[in-house]
């Protein structure tokens, strides 16, 4: 290969590398109270949450990461998800409902754990205090502040 030849891939795939970087990142949602989409109506709200955790990541911009396991109706729900609840927007709550898309053959009914995490980015990182996660059946809840599950108390809505 010729040194021109050689300076010409190299510097091609120094492009392609720096083009894929925000590939690589690892995908964020923006705080969703923020979004003006409104919420998907396919989505159905999943029967039980087994457990909620949440954590402040010292990224920049830092981020919220909410880790679910819940339990979905049937097997192969798909887009797993939290969409926002209306709530007290001075309680330091943010509350939000388990969501999954149904499989479009529901024939085996038989309820299956689930597990997913979103990291959210734009979270107003100093109001947030406690993510509450609800489902058809309960509720659970983690405090940032504290560090450790807690009980849900918010009054919120679904949207």
């Amino acid at each position: 290969m010729t040194r021109n030849a050689l300076a010409g891939a190299m510097t091609v795939t120094v492009a392609v590398m720096i083009a894929s970087l925000p590939l690589l990142a690892a995908d964020s949602t923006p705080w969703p109270w923020k979004s003006k989409l409104p919420p998907d109506p396919a989505l159905v709200q999943l029967v039980s949450i087994e457990d909620v955790s949440a954590v402040i990541n010292d990224t920049n911009p830092p981020t919220v990461s909410i880790t679910v396991n819940a339990s979905a109706p049937t097997p192969n729900y798909s887009e797993l998800q939290l969409t926002p609840r209306i709530g007290n927007p001075d309680d330091l709550i943010f509350a939000f409902d388990a969501k999954g898309r149904p499989p479009q053959d529901m024939t085996i009914q038989v309820v299956t754990p689930v597990s997913f995490t979103v990291d959210y980015t734009d979270a107003p990182i100093d109001k947030v205090g406690v993510i509450e996660v609800q489902s058809q059946s309960n509720c659970k809840a983690f405090s940032l502040k504290d560090k450790k599950p807690t009980d849900c108390t918010s009054e919120s809505a679904p949207q």
